[in-house]
């Protein structure tokens, strides 16, 4: 979290450091006598204020925050600002002072402890010797394969006795997450699988599409060793909807879509379809991995052209590597 709105003070300062520096300009022009053609020459030679040690100085800070967060250390995060320091985010809560600031991030760490941040810098500009603007963007992800929030964040740093520090930060809404990234929590799934009831065996394989937007899977349902029905479901964001849905094609002529919803480490799967023959059908689906290699899916309040059909249970494994000779 790097914060909300700069204040009108912010806006101030920056105008009073711009304003003297304009002044001393115009009276160094009055002053000055006018510069021959040698000096004019010389003067196009001079580079511009070298901010070099500065910026690196600046981006030292900015790789401590990333680490301080990523640890987790609230303390080292609001030691990176100044004593009067204030922090303002997205949503428009603040917090003034490195006590406040402290406490702020502390709160964070501690209701999401696997959060993880990354930060883009697009621009740091120097206003004078003392100031300097940071703007760029934030990636934070709530847990592993989470959707991540990714937002729009702009510093003030200043230095003081020789040592920069963050004066002011603020955060706003960025862009949502892509397709694919919104599919992240079930990237699990990619791979060779198969649930082994005997007479009946199912097999299934799960891959990313070729731009990474939809999870394609295909189902080969085998019967006494013969193949019976073949299935190929596409799982993709609604961006209308706002949540995972997916739909169903099988080789007789059927289909179907469900809607899918996460409750802790069980998803929630709603879905309906037609059947071959016209007939509807319909079910609440649960599927709940079991480890790195297996999930177990579950269905229920099956119904089948208006016939109730008793619930199912299959476990399903992650199909083993060929054997190399």
């Amino acid at each position: 979290m790097r914060c909300k709105l700069l204040s009108t003070g912010l806006i101030i300062a920056v105008a009073i450091v711009i304003a003297q520096s304009v002044q001393s300009q115009s009276e160094s022009k009055k002053e000055a006598p006018p510069a021959t053609s040698s000096a004019r020459d010389e003067d196009k030679a001079k580079p511009s204020s070298d901010h070099s040690a500065d910026e690196a100085a600046i981006r030292a800070n900015i790789d401590r925050f990333v680490q301080a967060y990523n640890a987790g250390d609230a303390k080292a995060v609001a030691a990176l600002f100044t004593a009067d320091g204030e922090v303002h985010d997205k949503a428009g809560n603040e917090a003034e002072g490195r006590e406040a600031i402290e406490k702020t991030f502390a709160k964070v760490f501690q209701e999401m402890p696997e959060k993880n941040i990354e930060v883009f810098v697009e621009s740091i500009r120097f206003i004078g010797s003392d100031l300097a603007l940071e703007v760029g963007t934030t990636k934070e992800t709530p847990e592993p394969n989470e959707p991540p929030d990714i937002d729009r964040y702009t510093v003030l740093h200043v230095k003081r006795d020789g040592k920069w520090q963050m004066a002011m930060a603020r955060d706003e809404e960025g862009p949502p997450p892509t397709a694919h990234e919104q599919l992240r929590p079930l990237a699990w799934l990619v791979g060779e699988w198969v649930d082994d009831g005997g007479s009946t065996v199912v097999r299934s394989i799960c891959r990313w599409s070729e731009d990474k937007n939809f999870l394609l899977q295909d189902f080969r349902l085998e019967i006494s060793g013969r193949d019976a029905m073949n299935v190929s479901q596409r799982i993709g964001w609604d961006p209308l909807r706002k949540r995972i849905r997916s739909w169903v094609f099988d080789s007789e002529g059927g289909f179907g879509e469900s809607i899918w919803t996460r409750d802790g480490d069980e998803w929630i799967i709603h879905a309906t379809g037609v059947r071959p023959d016209g007939t509807t059908g319909s079910a609440t689906n649960t599927l709940v991995r079991s480890g790195n290699d297996g999930y177990i899916w579950r269905s229920r309040d099956r119904i089948v052209a208006d016939d109730v059909k008793p619930p199912v249970e299959v476990k399903v494994v992650r199909k083993p590597p060929d054997a190399k000779n």
